[in-house]
C-alpha cells in the first residue's frame, strides 16, 4: 500500500513539472520623466540597459542628494553598469532633483553647458564617432543581439526597402515592443543629420 501512495504521489508530481506553464510578460513601455536637465539623456541610455525605469519612482521621495551619489555608485560598482564616470554628477543632479529631494530644482548651469557642447561636438560627425559618444555599443553590436537587435539583424528586416527614415526616427523617438521586451531611450539629442548617419551605417551592415 505505501508503495503505490508513494508511486502515485510521483506520477502527479511529474505530471505537474510536465505541464508547467510559460510565463511571458508583457513589454517593458515605463519611461523616466523627460527633463532639461543634461542627466536625463544619460539616464535613459545608461540604466534602463538593467533595469526599468520604475526602480527610480520606487525610491524615497524624501531621498537626498548622497543617497542618489551613493546609488549610481553602486549600479557601477559592485553591480558593473558600463557608463563613465564623468556622467555620473548629470545622472545623480537628474536624478535628485526628479525623483528625490531637490525636485523642481533648476539645473546648474555648470551641468547644463557640457551638455549642450557635447551635442554640438558630436554634429556632423561619422557614424564610429556618433556610436561612441553615444554609447550604442553598450546595447548593440554588429552581428549579435545584445540588449537591443544586432544592426545586422535590423538591416535584414529592412532589407529591400528604404528603411533609413523610418530608422532613423526610431533613434531619435526611442520605442518599446519593436525589438523585444526592453525598450530603447530616445536620442533626441542628436541633429536629424547625424541619426540619419547611424541609420545608414546600421542598414549598410
Amino acid at each position: 500500500m505505501l508503495t503505490r501512495t508513494l508511486a502515485a504521489a510521483v506520477t502527479l508530481m511529474l505530471a505537474g513539472s510536465a505541464g508547467a506553464l510559460e510565463i511571458h510578460l508583457p513589454p517593458e513601455t515605463a519611461t523616466y520623466k523627460p527633463s532639461d536637465l543634461p542627466g536625463y539623456q544619460l539616464v535613459q541610455r545608461n540604466c534602463m540597459t538593467c533595469h526599468a525605469a520604475q526602480y527610480a519612482s520606487s525610491q524615497p521621495p524624501a531621498s537626498p542628494r548622497a543617497y542618489w551619489e551613493a546609488t549610481v555608485k553602486k549600479m557601477k560598482k559592485p553591480f558593473g553598469a558600463q557608463f563613465d564616470d564623468a556622467d555620473m554628477p548629470a545622472m545623480v543632479d537628474y536624478l535628485v532633483k526628479t525623483y528625490g529631494a531637490e525636485r523642481g530644482a533648476a539645473a546648474p548651469a555648470a551641468l547644463v553647458k557640457p551638455a549642450a557642447a557635447a551635442v554640438v561636438a558630436a554634429s556632423g560627425k561619422d557614424a564610429k564617432t556618433l556610436l561612441a559618444a553615444n554609447g550604442c555599443m553598450a546595447c548593440h553590436a554588429i552581428e549579435q543581439k545584445v540588449v537591443g537587435p544586432g544592426f545586422a539583424e535590423v538591416a535584414a528586416r529592412y532589407k529591400g526597402q528604404d528603411g533609413a527614415a523610418a530608422v532613423a526616427a526610431n533613434i531619435r523617438s526611442g520605442g518599446a515592443g519593436k525589438w523585444g521586451p526592453v525598450p530603447m531611450p530616445p536620442f533626441s539629442q542628436l541633429s536629424v543629420a547625424d541619426a540619419a548617419t547611424l541609420a545608414k551605417y546600421v542598414l549598410s551592415r
